[in-house]
């Protein structure tokens, strides 16, 4: 017996499969906490139409969330906005998709839930920053500069490198 949880993102579309092609239907989703898989989303929130073709299901629309992420910066936790623009077709019978593709079970049900996933993967900035004037941390004594400054000094310039310091003087006069 599994521990998995099932997901608050599967959808009954056995009846659509029998609707004519070019029917559609708006599903409007709200949800303040929703787990998919490894991600925690909070809120997912947008509406999307399923479009019956001949190949199966087409969904389009706009779903928005954010994602707890760590700051690149700082280490404090980051909120990343997520905008997922779902722009794909779930096959159907499932032996007709290519592979790799979505597809509805033979029950008739889709689950969005790991194209959600997949879509808030590519979206979620490779280095997330909790905000754009993030300080960061000392690299000395790893002190939260946003938090505070520290009492470490700042390091001699290289003695290499000062005529471009003198440089960089003359530019500000």
């Amino acid at each position: 017996m599994s521990n998995k949880r099932p997901s608050r993102l599967r959808f009954n579309f056995g009846f659509f499969l029998e609707a004519t092609l070019g029917t559609s239907r708006t599903i409007e989703l709200n949800y303040p906490t929703i787990e998919v898989e490894d991600l925690t989303l909070s809120p997912l929130a947008g509406t999307f139409t399923a479009t019956r073709t001949s190949e199966g299901v087409y969904l389009s629309g706009v779903l928005r969330s954010t994602l707890g992420a760590e700051c690149v910066r700082c280490l404090e936790e980051a909120i990343v906005p997520v905008d997922l623009k779902l722009d794909d077709l779930f096959y159907y019978p499932p032996h007709t998709a290519p592979e790799g593709e979505y597809i509805i079970g033979e029950d008739g049900f889709i689950d969005i839930a790991p194209l959600v996933r997949e879509l808030t993967v590519l979206e979620t900035p490779i280095q997330p920053i909790c905000k754009p004037d993030c300080h960061g941390l000392c690299m000395e004594c790893g002190q939260n500069l946003n938090k505070g400054n520290c009492s470490c000094e700042a390091e001699p310039i290289d003695p290499r490198l000062s005529a471009l310091r003198q440089l960089l003087d003359s530019k500000d006069n």
